[in-house]
């Protein structure tokens, strides 16, 4: 199987064990998966998300409307803000952001 294919197979794979319920070991034993490949795969994953944008949702964020104001920080975060309201919580994400 190409690396590819196994890069876009094992985000199925990980999501399957954790709503199976199983332990990581009776999952790879039950799918015939080594528990050597399994971790490769979840640390491989994780680092590889790790470098992508990073989203936190806030309560009561969601809107149609256009952002009030727009920050992206330069690790790649990105906050839109919609309403006064929600400009007030700038400092407290931004200190979040730190």
């Amino acid at each position: 199987m190409q690396e590819q294919t196994k890069q876009d197979l094992w985000p199925a794979r990980l999501q399957a064990q954790l709503e199976s319920g199983q332990t990581i070991r009776a999952w790879c034993a039950a799918n015939g998966v080594t528990e050597a490949t399994f971790h490769y795969w979840r640390k491989r994953l994780a680092a590889i998300g790790a470098s992508g944008p990073q989203f936190i949702a806030l309560p009561g964020c969601a809107s149609q409307h256009a952002a009030m104001l727009e920050v992206e920080t330069p690790n790649g975060y990105m906050v839109r803000l919609g309403s006064p309201a929600h400009v007030e919580w700038l400092g407290m994400v931004r200190a979040a952001l730190r």
